[in-house]
């Protein structure tokens, strides 16, 4: 057996039920592709590139333009792109994630997991505070949950150097991300609130997607 052949079948063996062997297998197949200098795009050269609606929306008027930093941060460490399309004549954004079918499916499950979980933990935080407005609780919140994500994947990165070459982004979906040319979503902010904010980074460090993919990231 090649070694291309050996992290093949460790890959299927990372799609089992059993968290602990996906978690396992999933390591070692990293471990080699590192190893062996080879990339997630060796693996998928009969794939194609494709693209779906993340059923994710927000309007301009909303103040959710956060979702944009954050799918993007989402998509770049599953080695996908986060794009967003807006009708004519509407102010209604639907965010796209595009990449090679297997990251495709897992980034647009841990993208929906975080925006609820964002969502739901706003609703119980605007309920403890009254005085700020849920606008202001979910925009400060998902500032600091963006900023705690971001720092939680480098210490990832840092912890598990083996990764390095495995999580980095196809040229396919490079090429595909630089001929959008995505525009900022404009938004008009909100008052701070610093103890969403706070809370927020505490759980986008804490944030575990794991629960979501069944293998530990």
């Amino acid at each position: 057996m090649n070694i291309k052949d050996k992290i093949k079948k460790l890959l299927s063996l990372a799609e089992s039920p059993n968290e602990n062997e996906a978690r396992d297998a999933m390591l070692k197949a990293k471990e080699l592709m590192a190893k062996h200098k080879l990339s997630d795009s060796d693996f998928k050269k009969e794939a194609k590139l494709i693209e779906q609606d993340c059923d994710v929306k927000w309007t301009t008027d909303s103040g959710d333009a956060w979702m944009t930093s954050l799918c993007k941060l989402i998509a770049d460490n599953y080695c996908c792109s986060a794009s967003w399309r807006t009708p004519k004549a509407t102010r209604t954004h639907t965010l796209i994630i595009a990449g090679f079918e297997e990251d495709v499916t897992i980034c647009k499950e841990v993208v929906t997991y975080a925006v609820g979980f964002i969502n739901g933990k706003t609703k119980i935080l605007a309920k403890k505070n009254p005085r700020a407005s849920e606008k202001t609780v979910k925009q400060s919140y998902a500032e600091g949950f963006i900023l705690g994500l971001e720092l939680a994947y480098e210490m990832q990165k840092e912890e598990h150097p083996e990764w390095g070459l495995v999580v980095v982004k196809p040229q396919e979906v490079k090429d595909y991300e630089d001929k959008l040319g995505n525009k900022n979503v404009r938004y008009k902010k909100a008052e701070f609130d610093p103890l969403a904010y706070m809370q927020g980074q505490i759980d986008g460090k804490e944030f575990n997607a794991s629960k979501v993919i069944g293998v530990a990231q």
